[in-house]
């Protein structure tokens, strides 16, 4: 049996934990970005949602708390989300940052207790742990527990057992199953399929003959209670590790927008050494108020988690998707590609040796910041990027509920300039 966890308006429940002001009241987050990226459900009863332009929110409720993001928060609760779920079964996979599946097949005599017994106890884990509520759904496999767990928000528990399937297709409109996206749904609206029933009820004979491809062919099994779809719990199922950030007001400066870039490269790299992985291809971009994308994509001479030899070249190449006069709001970087160490082989000039010299600097970065807590030492490169954040979170620091989350570092941070000088 799987569980699906889905974390009701994530990002803004985290906001009202953070800050006793904020629970019970309607809360916007996106203040940063002039967009919404999450809606309190307080909020969402004024009929604001994040499709909503930010000028027309105050319109619908004078009195909304609109407020910027937080992504060092909403990683922490992420985290805490992955290990309180994996004090109950090791195959948990960590979907997105506030969704995440669990296996608990085979659980129940281990436990000595039913399926529902065990999502329950682990719902009420994560709600009382982390002062958030969720969206619970268990069913045969991913997809229908996926269903599930958005048929109640919030904080709503569901399951659906095989004798149930069909009860809950027939009122899920396809579009809303999980896997189909917009340009699927409207083909198979052409074939008559309106529903997630339609779909399950077609025979195999019925997808040869429309060409079906392989996910759909997934999806369809599993809504008719199959379990095709492999739980991605094992580190060798990560493919890639995306950072991005969006600031105010957008600049131009290219130093700036190097340190923002540094930014995502640390924390993107410090998660990669968690799965105790290594990237092969580095991509990064810049946003314009556009909302357009200049990207530029290289390959590493030696894989490398460390974030200096990275930004090396990032510096070196920044150029290429550089423009002058134009204003950018978001920057990004995706490592690619990602292996084990134990794959990496030696090189012809010796790139690999020195790369395992600065693995034992990292290492006492890493052990530093995990006694002292997150980017308490950080590269010098990243110094703008972090001071812009104290400078914008230092009038929030009282709003940290005690217990929850760890009290903001009020002492001065550590850079580490030589870091930035070891030679790619």
């Amino acid at each position: 049996m799987i569980i699906h966890f889905d974390g009701d308006a994530f990002f803004a429940s985290v906001e009202q934990t953070k800050d006793y002001r904020l629970q019970g009241k309607p809360v916007v987050v996106g203040q940063e970005r002039g967009a919404p990226t999450s809606v309190s459900y307080e909020a969402k009863k004024f009929g604001i949602s994040r499709g909503v332009p930010m000028k027309e929110i105050r319109k619908l409720c004078p009195h909304v708390a609109i407020v910027p993001s937080d992504y060092a928060a909403y990683s922490v609760y992420s985290d805490r989300m992955y290990a309180i779920a994996r004090r109950f079964t090791d195959r948990v996979e960590e979907y997105s940052i506030d969704e995440c599946f669990a296996d608990i097949t085979g659980l129940d005599t281990e436990y000595g207790m039913t399926y529902e017994e065990i999502a329950l106890a682990m719902k009420k884990a994560l709600e009382q742990e982390l002062g958030l509520t969720f969206g619970v759904g268990l069913a045969p496999n991913k997809v229908l527990a996926k269903i599930a767990s958005k048929w109640r928000k919030p904080s709503g528990f569901t399951v659906i057992k095989n004798e149930t399937i069909i009860d809950f297709l027939k009122e899920l409109q396809i579009g809303a199953v999980w896997g189909i996206g917009s340009a699927t749904s409207i083909h198979l609206s052409g074939l008559g399929i309106r529903t997630a029933l339609d779909f399950a009820s077609k025979d195999s004979r019925w997808l040869d003959v429309h060409k079906i491809s392989k996910p759909y062919r997934e999806i369809h099994a599993e809504l008719n209670g199959k379990n095709v779809k492999e739980m991605g719990e094992s580190r060798e199922d990560i493919k890639s590790i995306i950072k991005s950030r969006t600031f105010r007001p957008p600049t131009n400066d290219k130093a700036f927008l190097l340190s923002e870039l540094s930014k995502n490269c640390e924390e993107a790299c410090d998660k990669v050494r968690r799965h105790g992985m290594v990237p092969r291809f580095i991509s990064f971009y810049l946003k314009t108020q556009e909302f357009s994308y200049h990207n530029f994509e290289f390959t590493l001479p030696v894989p490398t988690a460390s974030a200096s030899p990275i930004i090396s070249l990032i510096r070196q190449f920044l150029d290429t998707v550089h423009r002058p006069k134009v204003l950018y709001r978001a920057t990004g970087i995706a490592l690619r590609g990602l292996v084990p160490p134990q794959q990496v082989g030696n090189d012809l000039f010796g790139e690999h040796e020195r790369s395992k010299k600065n693995d034992s600097v990292v290492s006492q970065v890493d052990r530093l910041n995990h006694r002292y807590g997150s980017h308490t030492v950080f590269l010098a490169s990243s110094l703008a990027a972090f001071g812009r954040e104290r400078t914008r979170h230092s009038k929030k620091e009282e709003t940290f509920a005690s217990g929850l989350l760890p009290q903001p570092h009020t002492g001065k941070r550590l850079s580490i300039p030589f870091l930035g000088h070891i030679k790619v």
